[in-house]
C-alpha cells in the first residue's frame, strides 16, 4: 500500500496492510533526533522511521492596516513598549519567560473587561474578507496527493479562540452569567473559522482539523450540558456546510483530556478522527471497543509516563498493545499523545515506530 492509501484505507475503517502512524514534534525534538538517527534532515528521518505521510496546509489571513492600530488601541500603557511583554497575533499581552519554550503567561486580554454585546465591537475580529488563498494552491494539494500525502488544514476549536481573546475565566463565567455575549462571540468566531475551512476544502484538502482542548485530566473542562448549548449545533452546522462541499471529507478534531462524556456527540455532528486518545485520560482500549466502528483513533502511546520514563522495551511493549487492540478493522493511527518534547530519549521515540513493524 502507499501511504496515502494506508491512512484512507484506515479512516474508511478497513484493515491496512499495516498499523498507519505520524508524529508530533517539536523543533529541538526533531533536531535531537536527527542527529541521533545520523540522517541530515526531518524528512530523512521520517522516511528512516517509516512514517506515514502526512501534510498541512493553511490560508493567508490579510490583515487590514487599522487591525493592528484599533488592537494597539486597546492595550493598557503599562504593556506598550515593554520589553518583559510581547503581543500576540489576537491581542494578548504576555509575559516573556527567559530560556523557555513552553511558558506563556497572558496578563492582558483585549475582551476582558467587556460586558455587553455592543461592546464586542472595539475588537476587530477575523472576516471573512481578509482570507487569502494563495495563488497554486489547489495544484499543490493536488501534488501532494499524487505524492501520497493526506493533505489537512483547519482552524481553532472555537472555545479556544473565544478565551483567546476573552481570557479562559470569563468565558467560562459567560457560559453562566452572560450567555448573550458568549453565544455573539461564538456567531462571530464560528462564521470566520467556517468561511475559512470552505476555502480549504474548495482547494482539496483530503482532511479539517479543529485543534484546541475541551478537556482536563479526569473531565471537560465545561459540562456536557454546557458544551451541548453553546457549541453542538453550531459544530454541526459548520461540518454538514463542509461535507456538503465535499463528502469524502474527514472531520478531525484535538483536544486533550477526558472528553468521553461527549464523544457520542461529537460521532453525531460529524467528526470522523479524535486526537490524541491520551491513555491517562481516557482508555484506548475501551474507546476502541465502544467506538471503534464510527471513530478514529489518533494517537494514544503515553506521552506522561512510557515515553519520558519508560524503556525501548516498555515503549515497543505498549506500542505492541495498542495495535493488537485498537487496530481491528482500520480506524486507528498510533502516534504520540500530545507533542514529543526534547527530555524525551530519542531511542524511546525509534522504539515506537520500530514496533509498528
Amino acid at each position: 500500500m502507499t501511504s496515502r492509501g494506508r491512512i484512507l484505507t484506515t479512516f474508511a475503517h478497513k484493515q491496512p496492510d499495516r498499523c498507519v502512524t505520524y508524529i508530533w514534534i517539536n523543533k529541538d525534538t526533531m533536531e535531537q533526533l536527527v542527529k541521533y538517527l545520523g540522517v541530515s534532515s526531518a524528512e530523512e528521518a521520517e522516511r528512516v522511521l517509516g512514517i506515514d505521510k502526512w501534510k498541512g496546509i493553511g490560508l493567508n489571513i490579510r490583515y487590514p492596516g487599522e487591525y493592528r492600530k484599533k488592537i494597539n488601541s486597546l492595550i493598557p500603557t503599562q504593556y506598550r513598549n515593554n520589553p518583559e511583554f510581547y503581543l500576540t497575533d489576537e491581542g494578548r499581552v504576555v509575559r516573556i519567560h527567559q530560556g523557555s519554550d513552553y511558558l506563556e503567561d497572558a496578563v492582558w486580554y483585549p475582551l476582558q473587561q467587556v460586558e455587553k454585546v455592543e461592546d464586542l465591537d472595539v475588537y476587530p475580529f477575523p472576516q471573512e474578507e481578509w482570507i487569502e488563498v494563495p495563488e497554486g494552491s489547489a495544484e499543490e494539494i493536488r501534488h501532494c496527493k499524487e505524492e501520497g500525502y493526506i493533505v489537512s488544514g483547519g482552524v481553532a476549536q472555537p472555545f479556544k479562540s473565544a478565551w483567546l481573546v476573552r481570557g479562559m475565566h470569563n468565558v467560562l463565567m459567560d457560559y453562566l452569567v452572560n450567555a448573550d455575549l458568549i453565544n455573539e462571540m461564538y456567531e462571530r468566531i464560528y462564521s470566520f473559522s467556517t468561511a475559512y475551512c470552505e476555502k480549504l476544502v474548495e482547494a482539496g484538502v483530503d482532511m479539517i482539523q479543529i485543534t484546541g482542548d475541551l478537556g482536563m485530566q479526569d473531565r471537560l473542562i465545561m459540562s456536557p450540558e454546557i458544551w451541548r448549548e453553546f457549541d453542538k449545533e453550531r459544530l454541526k452546522k459548520m461540518i454538514a456546510k463542509l461535507k456538503g462541499i465535499n463528502p469524502a471529507l474527514k472531520l478531525y478534531m484535538h483536544t486533550d483530556g477526558n472528553v468521553q462524556d461527549i464523544v457520542e456527540d461529537l460521532i453525531e455532528v460529524g467528526i470522523d478522527i479524535l486526537n490524541p486518545i491520551q491513555p491517562e485520560c481516557m482508555d484506548p482500549v475501551k474507546i476502541k471497543k465502544k467506538y471503534g466502528d464510527r471513530l478514529v483513533l489518533h494517537g494514544a502511546v503515553s506521552l506522561q509516563k512510557t515515553l519520558p520514563f519508560g524503556s525501548p522495551e516498555d515503549v515497543k511493549a505498549e506500542v505492541r498493545y495498542l495495535i493488537e487492540n485498537c487496530n481491528m478493522d482500520g480506524g486507528f493511527v498510533l502516534g504520540p499523545s500530545n507533542v514529543l518534547f526534547k527530555e524525551i530519549p530519542p531511542e524511546n521515540i525509534e522504539a515506537m515506530y520500530e514496533a509498528v513493524y
